[in-house]
């Protein structure tokens, strides 16, 4: 496999990937905008509900994690065989662990809406949501664990196009139900089984896909598990995720650091991350990209060009991370007002996104510097660091300036700005005194 190292060949793997990501963020953007249009209250239900939702799909993140640091290394060394098995292997992972997460989060809705602290009148909408939706964690799973088989074999644009389909499924469905042309489908019972349809439908056309690919797959290894694979698969994806793990589940905690706030505040935090997740995707599909070319070039002992690639990530995410935070406060009263006409909302908003252009410089680290490492297999250090970094910075320095120091919303904001540069800094550090390189390449030999 060919080895590349310019911000081009970046590009041409992160387009994708980034569109990719941009609709499927889009989903919740879509049935977030159109429960506003019921109202704020429906509209910042189902915001709060899609977090926990977030927290368990950490699952798949973790082992599609895991299988593609794995995969791209073995790619790169010319080891087809160890990839078709792994590419099966995992796919028999994701399906076990997307029944469980589907399971539990329809039995246990009530218990997770209840815990996230909603009011009264909020959790019934919260329970109707997270109990359809819910259903659709065995297809996310699956979706993701396919995506990231695509993507490892510079195929990023077949997913695109299926996550451009589900959408519009997504679209025209929850459009339908606003205008009250689809039969007894109303409100966010309607929303939330739209967006099922959607996930069910994109998942069945990635696996038809995949099935038609030529990379090795044989049917027997879906139910041959090799133990030793699976478990190298969670441990590498456990560590190489924790970061996000830690983040999202920050995040569910936080939120009820201001549950007893006005709904007004609620609101104008679930509209201002639905609204900066989209330059955040940005450089995270420049990330992603750089981990798949770096994961190669690691594969087969081009250490030298995999620590170049990773710098020319780091200021082409640059580019589009703080330019993406400028224009969504810039237009901020144009963006929020597509979610609702309370001017007490969006004033709140655009406090909140000023402070994201701070966060957005030091996103760009994270974006670059944490794939990076990931790439090369070393994970275990910097978990630690995030762990720390995490818990302590967001969620403590959190509850001081929001709780203790009662600057509500904006003290949650300050801690957040805060853990972001720490956390991108370590990872910048640890990438350029190349510490990672005494792991490069362990992965693609532990498979012979």
């Amino acid at each position: 496999m060919e080895n590349t190292n310019t911000v081009k060949d970046i590009l041409k793997i992160s387009v994708p990937i980034m569109i990719e990501d941009v609709l499927r963020t889009l989903v919740g953007t879509v049935n977030t905008f159109t429960l506003s249009r019921v109202s704020d209250s429906a509209s910042a239900a189902v915001g709060v509900t899609n977090q926990i939702l977030n927290v368990v799909l950490l699952i798949s993140v973790m082992i599609s994690a895991g299988a593609g640091i794995i995969e791209n290394q073995i790619l790169g060394a010319g080891k087809e065989r160890e990839s078709s098995r792994i590419m099966m292997n995992s796919l028999s992972l994701a399906g076990v662990l997307g029944i469980l997460s589907s399971t539990l989060s329809v039995v246990f809705a009530k218990e997770l809406v209840a815990f996230m602290g909603l009011a009264e009148e909020l959790r019934s909408d919260g329970e109707t949501y997270l109990r359809i939706v819910g259903l659709s964690c065995v297809f996310q799973f699956l979706g993701t664990m396919l995506s990231t088989h695509f993507r490892s074999h510079n195929s990023s644009l077949t997913p695109t196009i299926v996550v451009v389909l589900s959408n519009v499924i997504n679209f025209v469905g929850s459009t339908l139900v606003l205008n009250e042309k689809a039969g007894n489908l109303t409100g966010v019972r309607g929303i939330a089984l739209m967006r099922l349809i959607s996930e069910i439908t994109g998942t069945v056309i990635l696996l038809i896909l995949f099935s038609r690919q030529k990379w090795g797959q044989q049917l027997r290894d879906l139910f041959s598990i090799d133990t030793g694979m699976t478990g190298r698969i969670l441990t590498v994806g456990i560590m190489a995720s924790m970061e996000r793990v830690c983040f999202i589940i920050a995040q569910m905690l936080t939120t009820r650091f201001i549950t007893d706030l006005p709904i007004e505040v609620l609101s104008a935090k679930v509209y201002v991350q639905t609204l900066s997740e989209y330059p955040n995707q940005f450089g995270v599909s420049i990330g992603r990209a750089a981990q798949i070319l770096s994961g190669h070039s690691i594969g087969a002992g081009k250490l030298d060009e995999a620590h170049k690639l990773i710098r020319k990530a780091y200021f082409t995410a640059l580019c589009f991370d703080i330019p993406g935070c400028i224009l969504c406060r810039l237009f901020a009263n144009q963006l929020v007002g597509l979610f609702t006409q309370s001017q007490e909302i969006i004033e709140i908003a655009k406090l909140l996104l000023t402070i994201d252009i701070i966060t957005g410089a030091a996103r760009s680290l994270n974006h670059s510097f944490s794939f990076g490492l990931k790439s090369a297999g070393y994970v275990l250090k910097p978990m630690i660091i995030n762990f720390f970094s995490i818990w302590m910075i967001n969620v403590g320095l959190g509850y001081l300036c929001t709780i203790t120091l009662g600057m509500g919303i904006v003290g949650l904001w300050i801690g957040q700005s805060t853990e972001e540069w720490f956390r991108g800094l370590m990872n910048c550090i640890q990438w350029e005194r190349k510490v990672w390189q005494k792991d490069a390449g362990k992965l693609s030999h532990e498979n012979r």
